[in-house]
């Protein structure tokens, strides 16, 4: 037996050992909502999947991985180096206002100055056509909040959850950057167990 092979044992999915709690990150998800602990929000407009590909012919869009208040986020590959991204889109109705894409460009900005194990890296950020774009590294995995309300988040974790989480504050103040949004939303595990601190779009220089 190998032990770096796991089945989650609700798909049968096989994840790393040390997958965090048990589960992949779609069964997660499904707990989530078939738990009913998800807020229900009213549906948000956002760009299909085909409108973005012709803006951004370099990224294989493959499809929607987060809808906010803000914007979208898309799961894409970057075409020549094969390598899984995030691109995430300012809503248009925000960016016809300059607080908003102040926001959204200061959280591209602060994002490329901190390069840390624990913090969400940027690899580009900027405007595409009627677009304003992050482009971020790929957690595949799911965030705190659904992790907690899918009861999924054993006691032995919240130790090491709250070590990383603070190890990557730390960082960031050392680097004169203060988040000033954390919550269990802006915190991503992936399956390997990883900690990833993600929105940096109010933090204060």
């Amino acid at each position: 037996q190998q032990s770096t092979d796991y089945q989650c044992p609700r798909c049968q999915t096989l994840i790393g050992a040390d997958a965090p709690h048990g589960l992949c990150p779609k069964c997660v998800l499904d707990a989530v909502a078939k738990s009913g602990t998800q807020a229900q929000s009213k549906p948000v407009a956002y760009p299909s999947v085909d409108e973005v590909a012709k803006a951004f012919p370099e990224l294989e869009i493959i499809e929607v991985i987060g809808v906010g208040g803000m914007g979208v986020v898309y799961k894409a590959c970057q075409r020549k180096l094969g390598r899984l991204v995030a691109l995430k889109l300012l809503s248009t109705k925000l960016a016809e206002h300059s607080v908003f894409v102040e926001r959204f460009n200061r959280e591209g900005q602060v994002l490329a100055q901190l390069n840390h194990p624990h913090i969400v890296n940027v690899f580009d950020f900027g405007s595409r056509g009627d677009f304003l774009y992050l482009l971020m590294e790929y957690v595949d995995g799911v965030n705190l909040r659904e992790a907690m309300q899918a009861g999924t988040i054993a006691s032995a974790d919240c130790l090491i959850l709250v070590q990383d989480i603070c190890s990557a504050l730390q960082f960031a103040h050392d680097q004169g950057v203060l988040h000033r949004d954390i919550k269990p939303e802006n915190v991503l595990l992936d399956q390997d167990g990883r900690v990833e601190l993600a929105d940096f779009g109010i933090a204060k220089l």
